[in-house]
């Protein structure tokens, strides 16, 4: 299964860009969008253009051939009903496509291997303790299909997604040089250029910096840069490392400290390393996860 990355774009209705306040799980949808091409692309673009402005959204839209995030994991989608309660604030949504035109089984096994390569990051092994289904948030006829058995019932999915956590059955989901979990003790490898600042402000007490090497490619994107406060100025071969120089564009960093994963997102076409969420001068940010090395836990 290929996943693929679409955001939404931040700031608008869709996409607050709320940060989740712990993790209970995941939650299952099914679109009821039986319209013919209503797959997982053309969800996204629905987010990215007439709904944008609409307090509606979804971390992950699956089809029969891929998977597409929209929202950030570490991030609030509105798709669970309860507001501000445990469903949106501290489940993952996916969203299954039952269009017409498209293949219900392959995307529910499509939603079945998503909601394993998942929970198995957060260290679940029992998938039934964190698998909900939209209706036990608000009393909703959803995940809809599901419901009625197409093309299996509730216990069958959970039991399909327990199966991957076992080992068994295939996964073809984008390889990664590395899989970090969520705990996993990781530090920067490497000396990396500064291309882009941001001065001291309320939100970055210390200015922050963005970097393509760590951010996947450029421009940075609002959640890609790193706070300076634990980075240091240093030449181009790491020597003369300095943590109270001020970096500015063209200087080279590097970072000494450990950083705690809060959150991991999969591995996709585009980021084929996966990305971490990590923290520091308490701001949370997003990191290619190609450039970090896990370290043992002590």
């Amino acid at each position: 299964m290929k996943i693929i990355e679409m955001l939404a774009p931040l700031g608008y209705s869709c996409r607050p860009g709320i940060s989740r306040t712990g993790f209970k799980g995941i939650t299952i949808h099914n679109t009821s969008n039986n319209n013919k091409g209503a797959n997982a692309i053309a969800h996204a673009n629905l987010l990215r253009g007439s709904w944008k402005n609409v307090t509606t959204s979804w971390n992950y839209v699956v089809d029969q051939d891929r998977a597409v995030r929209c929202v950030p994991e570490n991030e609030v989608a509105w798709c669970q009903g309860d507001g501000r309660g445990d469903g949106n604030m501290k489940t993952i949504s996916i969203e299954i496509c039952d269009n017409s035109d498209g293949d219900i089984k392959k995307a529910t096994d499509n939603a079945v291997e998503l909601s394993a390569e998942i929970l198995k990051r957060y260290g679940v092994t029992n998938a039934s303790s964190y698998l909900f289904q939209h209706n036990h948030w608000t009393g909703k006829d959803c995940p809809y299909d599901i419901r009625r058995g197409n093309p299996y019932d509730w216990d069958t999915f959970v039991s399909k997604v327990q199966e991957k956590l076992n080992g068994s059955g295939s996964s073809s989901t984008t390889p990664a040089d590395q899989v970090l979990k969520v705990g996993s003790k990781v530090k920067f490898n490497g000396v990396f250029k500064v291309n882009e600042i941001i001065l001291p402000n309320s939100k970055y007490p210390n200015g922050a910096i963005g970097c393509y090497d760590t951010c996947y490619g450029s421009p940075c994107g609002i959640n890609d840069y790193i706070p300076s406060g634990p980075l240091a100025k240093c030449n181009s071969d790491g020597s003369s490392a300095n943590y109270n120089a001020i970096l500015n564009v063209g200087d080279y960093w590097k970072c000494d400290n450990t950083f705690t994963v809060i959150g991991v997102e999969l591995p996709t076409t585009y980021l084929k390393n996966g990305v971490a969420i990590l923290e520091a001068d308490g701001v949370q940010f997003r990191c290619d996860c190609g450039p970090l090395y896990e370290v043992a836990n002590n």
